[in-house]
């Protein structure tokens, strides 16, 4: 975002300047900036005091794209104190100091760039770095209000609040905002995950359905809808299914694996399972749900490694308690225990719906 801010406008800026800056320009834009650094190397700083500027804030993109935290500070204090009242100098410099650690000076750049959208979310995430999670939400809910018909900063809010695990005020603002926008497949997917973390698991798959009928290129929802039903032994509504099995031929195998059992059709079943054999190794979706159909079919032998791999990769609190039962169905009692124990540890501090959800969030970023 930073180095999109300070590139966005330099090629106008710039544009009567020589031939090195403007190519220095392009090459920024373009994500070169160690080339575009190469073209500044000899060129003087222009002497007109907008020009001086993009300037400066050109070296800051580069700086930034680079990994140099502390010289697009450097650059970006330049170009603001030319223009120190500047709004857009004042949120480019708060978000350089953001992304170096430089807290204090962030906020007050942030603030002072007064009733701004962008200024807001900055600051937004200014206070979630330093810990002020109240803070940083009120800081994403000013943003909305600024910017009411801009889809990004409700996203942010809704994210936020998902991820301190206020739900319910997440469903709202999210429950809200989808009307407002009725194309946003993003809407939709956070306002699935912000139910399903609240143990609405019927209204977020419904809600996951609607946002892949939105706009099916949206990655972000298949791979969510997919973790939520997956964590189920029942199969979905068919809307879900259908989604699913356009998306993904595991997927689709695992879901056609839980009809199959509701209708004891073992031939059904069989397919399903070998599909799944054929997957890659490392396909960790085809590891859990082959622990899971072997376990359905009491091949607990081939159960227990394919779930071990699964555990491994994938160290939920729900894959613990898989494991725990195919241990002591296996009669291996103190490995069954040291899952459930393992279990027990990850869910002190939330509900097991809570840190489903968590992860499902996961999905979505």
């Amino acid at each position: 975002m930073l180095r999109s801010l300070i590139t966005a406008a330099l090629f106008s800026a710039l544009l009567c300047a020589q031939t090195p800056l403007e190519r220095a320009v392009m090459l920024a834009r373009e994500k070169r900036y160690s080339e575009s650094n190469q073209a500044l190397e000899g060129v003087p700083e222009p002497s007109d005091p907008r020009q001086r500027i993009a300037f400066h804030r050109l070296k800051a993109a580069n700086a930034s794209g680079l990994g140099d935290r502390n010289g697009a500070v450097k650059e970006m204090r330049a170009a603001l104190d030319l223009a120190p009242s500047d709004p857009i100098l004042l949120i480019g410099t708060a978000m350089a100091e953001l992304q170096a650690e430089k807290l204090d000076d962030a906020l007050n750049h942030a603030e002072a760039a007064g009733e701004n959208p962008t200024a807001k979310a900055v600051l937004g995430d200014i206070q979630e770095k330093r810990g002020k999670f109240d803070e940083a939400a009120n800081a994403y809910r000013e943003a909305v209000k600024l910017a009411p018909n801009q889809e990004e900063y409700r996203v942010t809010l809704a994210y936020d609040l998902i991820q301190h695990q206020s739900f319910p005020a997440a469903i709202e603002v999210l429950s809200q905002s989808a009307p407002l926008f009725p194309k946003s497949a993003r809407i939709r997917t956070l306002l699935g995950i912000a139910q399903y973390s609240d143990g609405d698991i019927d209204d977020a798959v419904a809600t996951l359905a609607k946002a892949i009928t939105v706009d099916p290129n949206v990655e972000s929802a298949y791979r969510c809808l997919a973790q939520i039903v997956l964590q189920s032994s029942s199969a979905p509504p068919k809307e879900a299914i259908d989604h699913l099995c356009r998306w993904n031929t595991v997927v689709c195998s695992a879901m056609k694996l839980r009809v199959a059992r509701e209708n004891n059709d073992a031939a059904q079943q069989n397919q399903a399972i070998a599909v799944l054999k054929q997957a890659p190794a490392g396909n960790i979706v085809a590891r859990c749900e082959l622990a899971r159909a072997y376990e359905w079919t009491n091949r607990l032998q081939d159960a227990r490694p394919e779930m071990e791999t699964c555990v491994r990769a994938d160290p939920t609190p729900q894959n613990h308690y898989r494991m725990g039962l195919i241990y002591k169905r296996l009669g291996l009692d103190e490995l069954s225990q040291k899952e459930m124990d393992e279990r027990k540890r990850l869910l002190q501090r939330m509900s097991e719906e809570t840190a489903a959800g968590l992860n499902t969030l996961k999905a979505f970023r």
